[in-house]
């Protein structure tokens, strides 16, 4: 295979009424070696940036000889994680059968777990470590992050493996994604970040000028209860009827007391025994009980139920003693190992034994796939301890409406108010043009991101855009066994820390801002390391390597490469922003591969 080219038509632009001809600023050299580039083809934004980036590397002294934009079916199998471990016992360069690197991104939640991708037990086949990235000071500080309870040294450890990841460059981190929602003006106490997650708090949210919120949503709601949830949509109206103990904090992000009241965690942090807050109601005045929480966790390990946490529940509570109920207000939780994340596993929705144990006993289990308020089933397993109750489900219309639960003021989270809405809706309307029209109609307040609008679509009186931070980066992975990029055993200086500096060079000749100005159009943030600012702990101090192909020729010259002019440096000065919007969106591309035959 190889790269035959890329070829750039149409290389003029009208400014301030002059014609002027759009060249490169900087020089291109000879190249000091070559790379391969895949590209998963499935994003459209992905392959500009990866095209952008191509362009680039030979700015300093980088030469590409094949870049393979193709689908996801075609290369992971055999060249990254799953790549089959004969004729080598590590993932070789592309030429040999594996990759040089890759463009892909990672998904994240708000804890950040990046176990499996950086450390030496994750390396292939045992993990997704296919960057073949080694570092046992990583790994120590990895060990310390997942196996303590202590919140200080949890930050402490977080600290150091960004710091490291950011020195070490397995991956060099692009950008961080974000979302667009679509709002009326003057909706209040919307976390889009916490919402985007299913993390929100719909207590706080409120239009003043009627206190009601109608949501729409690009998907049916299919999903009848918490234990058969999976999907994001069914999670949102869910999300505001039902209670848990833990929830996330509206502003930190971070676990806190939600139906508990206070908890305890044993030495060794396997234990945690909760109290809850005595004043916690269901929807139809009856307590909370500890009894309660104990049989919602008894129903997600019933296979009958044939729960959508049955793993992740029965990882953690894998016995009939992993949860005790002490009194009536006071339940253990016994882990079956360390949890990082311990709230997490203890803020599933509650459920009332005394109203769905009867229910089961005299329907069974199938009440599980019935539809709320409908059925043998009516509101028995959406029955609220949270700030909503659920007032009609719409099966086919899709439609959720939910009032407020009368008793929700008693709890400790509410700080004795009633949730601020009236009415809250989530509604499925198809198609974007559609949810675009009833936001300017006033007929909707909120519109799901998954509409995928756009700025320029929310320009109208009385709307506006809203973004949300997504947890989650894309990048560019390095196979850290590469002779050059990787160990740097090929290269001049012929040790790894040359290798660190190819990468930095590489790092330092990537546009971020003009990616995500101009690729993205604003939806977006410069990538700094794996770990997304929207996770826990995130080092605000970190910043982007900064766009400096002067510093990135100094780093290749570090790594005992001389670099040589081929192209002379032009004499017009243009702005090298506006040259790249050339190339990504007004030049014709004209990208000829030649495959195997």
């Amino acid at each position: 295979m190889k790269r035959k080219g890329l070829v750039f038509i149409l290389s003029i632009m009208l400014l301030n009424s002059s014609l002027y001809v759009i060249v490169a600023e900087e020089p291109q050299y000879e190249p000091l070696f070559l790379i391969n580039l895949l590209t998963p083809n499935t994003s459209a934004a992905r392959n500009q940036w990866s095209i952008l980036v191509e362009n680039q590397l030979p700015k300093i002294g980088i030469g590409v000889e094949f870049h393979e934009s193709t689908g996801w079916g075609w290369f992971p199998d055999g060249r990254l994680w799953d790549y089959p471990l004969f004729d080598y016992d590590y993932i070789p360069t592309y030429n040999e059968g594996g990759y040089d690197v890759v463009f892909v991104g990672w998904k994240w939640g708000l804890d950040w777990d990046p176990i499996g991708f950086y450390d030496i037990p994750s390396l292939p086949p045992f993990g997704y470590n296919f960057y073949q990235y080694q570092n046992p000071d990583y790994d120590d500080k990895l060990f310390q992050y997942l196996t303590t309870h202590n919140q200080t040294l949890q930050k402490e450890m977080l600290y150091e493996m960004q710091n490291i990841l950011y020195e070490d460059l397995p991956s060099i981190t692009l950008i961080y994604p974000k979302s667009l929602y679509g709002f009326k003006e003057d909706i209040l106490g919307v976390n889009t970040l916490l919402l985007s997650e299913s993390s929100f708090h719909s207590e706080n949210w409120d239009d003043p000028t009627d206190h009601v919120i109608k949501y729409a949503m690009p998907a049916d709601l299919k999903e009848y209860n918490a234990f058969v949830l999976e999907s994001y949509y069914d999670s949102l109206w869910m999300q505001s009827i039902y209670g848990s103990l833990f929830r996330r904090n509206q502003t930190s992000r971070e676990w806190e007391p939600y139906l508990a009241a206070d908890y305890q965690i044993s030495s060794d942090g396997l234990n945690y025994t909760v109290t809850l807050d005595p004043n916690a109601k269901f929807s139809d005045g009856s307590p909370v009980l500890a009894e309660d929480v104990d049989y919602t966790y008894e129903l997600h390990l019933t296979p009958a139920v044939g729960s959508s946490r049955y793993s992740k529940v029965n990882t953690w509570f894998a016995n009939n003693n992993s949860i005790q109920v002490v009194d009536s207000h006071t339940i253990n939780f016994n882990f079956t190992a360390l949890h990082p994340f311990a709230p997490d596993m203890m803020s599933i929705e509650i459920i009332d034994k005394s109203e769905v144990e009867p229910l089961i006993s005299s329907y069974g289990y199938s009440i599980f796939n019935e539809a709320p308020l409908t059925g043998n089933v009516t509101d028995g397993l959406v029955k609220s301890c949270g700030p909503f109750m659920l007032d009609t489900f719409g099966v086919a219309n899709s439609t959720a409406k939910m009032i407020p639960n009368p008793y929700w003021d008693d709890t400790i989270a509410s700080g004795g108010s009633q949730p601020l809405l009236d009415e809250l809706y989530f509604v499925f309307v198809s198609g974007a043009s559609t949810a675009k029209a009833e936001l300017i109609a006033g007929n909707i307040d909120i519109v799901d991101s998954q509409y995928y609008l756009s700025f320029e679509d929310f320009d109208s009186v009385g709307i506006e855009a809203r973004t949300a931070d997504d947890p989650s980066h894309q990048e560019i992975a390095i196979n850290m066994r590469h002779p050059i990029i990787g160990t740097g055993e090929l290269t001049p200086n012929g040790d790894a820390d040359a290798a660190k500096y190819i990468r930095k060079a590489i790092s330092h000749a990537i546009p971020r801002q003009v990616i995500v100005d101009e690729i993205l159009n604003g939806l977006g943030t410069p990538g700094i390391t794996a770990m997304p600012p929207t996770c826990v702990g995130f080092n605000n101090a970190m910043q982007p390597y900064e766009y400096n192909l002067t510093l990135a020729r100094d780093y290749m010259e570090k790594a005992g490469y001389e670099l040589i002019v081929i192209t002379p440096t032009p004499t017009t000065t243009t702005n090298f922003t506006i040259l790249l919007i050339m190339i990504i969106g007004l030049t014709t591309i004209t990208y000829v591969r030649k495959g195997k035959r």
